[in-house]
């Protein structure tokens, strides 16, 4: 039991640890781009420099990735999601795996292109979410996300992956959005033609039920493992290797 207990914490010291030396890397260019041409640089524009792709327009169709896999959770103890400012409660949702293009997944240190969801209920109201992601996935394309259901317990038990839609909106940092903000993104999907995903594969019918948030990184950390092992640590070091057979 000790065992597995500090396997799980190092699982999830690689991940915060894996985000913030990206963060660091994608700061270190930016700074050395203003350093050397302020007056081409224009953070409005979330420009990262040389070191990293130009952030493509979002919203757009062009952007929107695919999602490989789909898994169902259910939450036992809530947790409060950091990708709203309200900071909802959260005990169930989705585990998802999306394959996107790489201008997009690399990892900048101004804010980012929202990863959005939206879906239709059982009642045929429409909801959106702001979706948690664990890794970058800029070297595999392939990115580790979990979609919340911040809404009532009656809504959330009505949610269904019907009309699921999942893309990129307009950048902005996770933490400062809130309702007003989501609805406004939702309708510039609308606006640009944003249309529901084909063919997504759900692991299972059932929710897969998990203790608490840790089990959820967990999770993620073993998808990971599979779909981006070039973000996968070995003692503190990140060695980039290829994909391994998904």
């Amino acid at each position: 039991m000790k065992n597995q207990s500090m396997a799980s914490n190092k699982l999830n010291n690689f991940l915060t640890a894996n985000v913030i030396a990206y963060s660091i890397s994608a700061l270190s260019a930016i700074a050395f781009a203003q350093a050397a041409n302020p007056v081409q640089n224009n953070p409005v524009q979330n420009n990262p420099g040389p070191a990293l792709p130009v952030l493509p327009a979002t919203p757009s169709i062009n952007t929107v990735p695919t999602i490989i896999s789909l898994q169902p959770i259910t939450i036992k103890e809530s947790y409060a999601t950091d990708f709203r400012s309200e900071h909802q409660q959260v005990s169930s949702g989705w585990l998802m795996v999306i394959r996107g293009d790489s201008n997009i997944l690399a990892p900048r240190a101004l804010a980012e292109p929202l990863l959005l969801a939206s879906g239709t209920g059982a009642d045929g109201s429409v909801w959106i979410e702001s979706v948690e992601w664990f890794n970058h996935g800029f070297i595999s394309g392939y990115r580790v996300c979990f979609i919340p259901s911040t809404a009532d317990q009656k809504s959330v038990a009505d949610r269904t992956t019907q009309g699921l839609r999942v893309w990129f909106g307009s950048p902005k940092l996770p933490e400062s959005v809130d309702a007003k903000a989501l609805q406004s993104e939702l309708m510039e999907a609308d606006r640009v033609g944003i249309v529901a995903a084909s063919a997504v594969k759900v692991e299972d019918s059932a929710p897969k039920v998990l203790a608490n948030r840790e089990e959820i990184v967990s999770a993620a950390n073993a998808l990971i493992a599979r779909w981006a092992p070039d973000e996968i640590q070995n003692e503190g070091v990140s060695v980039p290797v290829a994909p391994a057979s998904k």
